[in-house]
């Protein structure tokens, strides 16, 4: 049985694969992005379990919903940048706007992850424990996460911003 619905799967995937990539990368300007959203339309269709293979227009249908989420998440980190851009601006009176400047170029540099959990650490005040709650990890894993985000803005940052800091 699983395997007649590999088979049908595997067969659905060469037929519909490139239409529905097509459909999605028309709409968003991110190759590697198309293929992952692609990629999620077919992932669900295997999930679903259906009991008839489906048409393309209802991986169509499938690939607008998915594109859906994908224009939401754009939204939402966009303005996470513009919060945590204003939020820099405002959080600390002390540092000159140049600093402060810089801080939000790194932050909006890094990758989602690293940003989201920096931001989780020093804007949301997230101990290690609730940071891993948060992540939905160990605590030792969120510690190694928090690492890696601040060796990435270290990174990122210009050179006078971390010795600046450290002073």
């Amino acid at each position: 049985m699983l395997a007649a619905r590999e088979h049908e799967f595997i067969a659905l995937h060469a037929e519909h694969f490139t239409r529905v990539y097509h459909y999605i990368a028309y709409r968003i300007n991110d190759q590697a992005r198309a293929e992952e959203l692609a990629a999620d339309v077919f992932r669900i269709v295997w999930e679903k379990r259906l009991d008839e293979p489906p048409g393309i227009g209802w991986l169509i249908a499938t690939a607008r919903n998915v594109l859906g989420n994908e224009y939401k998440g754009r939204r939402r980190r966009e303005q996470l940048i513009e919060r945590l851009t204003e939020e820099v601006r405002t959080r600390d009176a002390g540092a000159d706007d140049g600093q402060r400047a810089a801080v939000a170029d790194v932050l909006t540099r890094l990758n989602d992850r690293d940003r989201e959990v920096l931001m989780l650490s020093y804007w949301d005040g997230l101990s290690t424990a609730e940071l891993a709650q948060s992540l939905e990890c160990s605590p030792s894993a969120a510690a190694v996460r928090l690492h890696r985000a601040r060796k990435a803005f270290a990174k990122a940052a210009p050179s006078h911003l971390m010795t600046e800091r450290k002073g």
